[in-house]
């Protein structure tokens, strides 16, 4: 089923309608709303820190400051704290 959403572009509504991949998901997120990728889909905290964790805070931007720590492991409760910590400075020791 992956190999057919790798070519075909994915909406913010198909995610209401379905469970998709993380490589999908990879693939699709600059087309997608941050917002309605957490709330429907299963994220690892590998793809949360990379496409959705938003640490700037930038005035006038209507996202800004949503995409916190805190908000992402409410909608994502698979998540342990721990784990989001440890792929958190992973993330920053790659850049």
């Amino acid at each position: 089923m992956d190999a057919y959403y790798q070519k075909e572009k994915i909406s913010d509504s198909d995610l209401c309608n379905q469970k998709y991949s993380i490589y999908v998901l990879e693939k699709h997120i600059n087309y997608l709303n941050k917002k309605v990728v957490l709330s429907t889909q299963q994220l690892t905290a590998q793809f949360c820190i990379k496409f959705i964790l938003d640490t700037a805070i930038e005035p006038g931007k209507q996202d800004s400051g949503i995409y916190t720590k805190n908000n992402i492991l409410r909608r994502q409760q698979h998540i342990t704290d721990e784990e989001f910590d440890k792929c958190y400075l992973e993330y920053i020791d790659g850049k």
